[in-house]
């Protein structure tokens, strides 16, 4: 038995307890529904005080805008001792009228209280009209960068055939723009280059905007704050499966990362919830969509992550088949930093393309229709695709516990046989 099958025992067939299966994930949701079926261990010190972040505190004695950039005609006010963060986007200026949208958006929802900079990055140099129009579009400060040529172009230890044998079959079969050339080098970029990038090294923090989404609520902290503050290393608002035809390789390379550099893996890393104990502990190709990520880049620097990135680079993985950023940075956060350290940033109302969240009782605040928390599961997984889907979305397997539970009564099987799509007998639907 492999280190990987040791550790987390969900590999070659062996099923977990129950209760691991069911462990609550500690933070993410939490109050945001207010509900005390949660629960929050409280790790104390040997003196009897706390001595972990506790999100939930803190949102209540921060919100409101108390941290928000005063702006007046001798300056401005507020900014001090604030987090280093930027507001990062890959667009071409061909993408002009899309990033415009996100940045009003954004703007009008957040940013404009907190002035965080914009950082735009392009494989070639920004047209004045780009630059001129998203400038405008923010009182903030905004930088145009170009990316190193090494970033954005086919590794000398690729072989150019295959690759474009990979590009030919995997437009084929339908993989979504698996025969983009330029999307294999977005998808590289954003795995293990963007935090690399000269301009970002003096920052701690990222938040990634994608052009044409949208954001649809009121935001009324500093996210970067709560980042930094509670010691947060990963947020996301979506987690779904994806298209496994994009990575069959991935996970078995995972693997072998593991079982060579063990030490590597934090000590409190929870893998559970990546892994199919009804399909012999295979990953289950659940992902946190990051086109809408938070995200602390000092992670993105250690020592576990730039291995990772590398090991999987170096197998060609990107351009012989089609590996995506949002996977391995999912398998990256689970391996290297505890649960804990990762936020649901349910309360962002976020569009990108079909995947729409909206967060429930945000009336008022959101200019949305509420969805559900299983709303986005499988639309990412064409219906070609013969990949297994897991016994529970992704969502709940994350947050665990009780979003687990099913209604007395209900089976999967009856579901299907009603024309249902066999995850509609939670007891707990997520607008509670």
């Amino acid at each position: 038995m492999d280190i990987i099958a040791n550790h987390f025992l969900t590999i070659e067939g062996a099923s977990p307890p129950k209760e691991r299966c069911r462990r609550p994930h500690s933070l993410a949701l939490l109050t945001y529904l207010a509900r005390p079926t949660f629960f929050i261990p409280q790790h104390r010190s040997s003196n009897g005080s706390n001595h972990l972040p506790d999100p939930v505190h803190w949102l209540e004695e921060n919100s409101n805008n108390k941290w928000h950039v005063r702006r007046s005609i001798w300056g401005t006010s507020g900014a001090r001792r604030r987090p280093k963060a930027a507001l990062i986007s890959l667009v071409r200026n061909s993408e002009l009228d899309g990033i415009l949208q996100s940045i009003r958006q954004l703007e009008y929802r957040w940013n404009d209280k907190y002035q965080y900079p914009w950082i735009f990055f392009n494989d070639e140099p920004f047209s004045e009209e780009f630059k001129s129009a998203t400038s405008n579009a923010t009182s903030a400060p905004c930088y145009y960068e170009i990316l190193p040529i090494e970033h954005w172009s086919l590794p000398d230890f690729i072989d150019e055939s295959r690759f474009m044998n990979s590009l030919e079959y995997l437009g084929a079969i339908g993989v979504g723009k698996g025969w983009l050339v330029s999307y294999r080098h977005m998808c590289r970029w954003n795995s293990g280059f963007f935090y690399k990038h000269p301009r970002l090294l003096d920052f701690d923090f990222y938040w990634r905007v994608e052009p044409d989404v949208h954001f649809y609520c009121d935001i009324d902290y500093d996210v970067f704050r709560f980042m930094r503050d509670n010691k947060i290393k990963y947020g996301f608002n979506m987690n779904i499966l994806d298209d496994a035809r994009s990575f069959p390789s991935l996970w078995s390379r995972t693997r072998a990362f593991i079982n060579k550099f063990p030490e590597l893996v934090h000590p409190e890393a929870d893998l559970d919830w990546l892994l199919d104990p009804h399909n012999s502990g295979e990953y289950n190709n659940c992902q946190f969509f990051s086109n809408f990520e938070i995200g602390d880049l000092r992670f993105f620097r250690s020592e576990a992550n730039e291995k990772y990135f590398d090991w999987l680079d170096k197998g060609g993985g990107f351009y012989y088949e089609r590996f995506g950023d949002a996977p391995i940075h999912t398998l990256s956060v689970a391996m290297f930093a505890p649960k804990r350290e990762v936020w649901f940033f349910r309360d962002i109302g976020y569009q990108h393309d079909i995947n729409r969240h909206c967060p429930p009782h945000s009336a008022g605040r959101c200019d949305c229709e509420p969805t559900g928390l299983d709303e986005n599961f499988y639309k990412l997984v064409p219906l070609e695709s013969p990949q297994r889907k897991p016994m529970d979305t992704c969502i709940r397997q994350f947050l665990g516990g009780d979003w687990l539970n099913k209604k007395e009564g209900w089976s999967r099987h009856g579901d299907l046989a009603l024309g249902g799509d066999g995850y509609g007998g939670y007891e707990l639907s997520g607008s509670e």
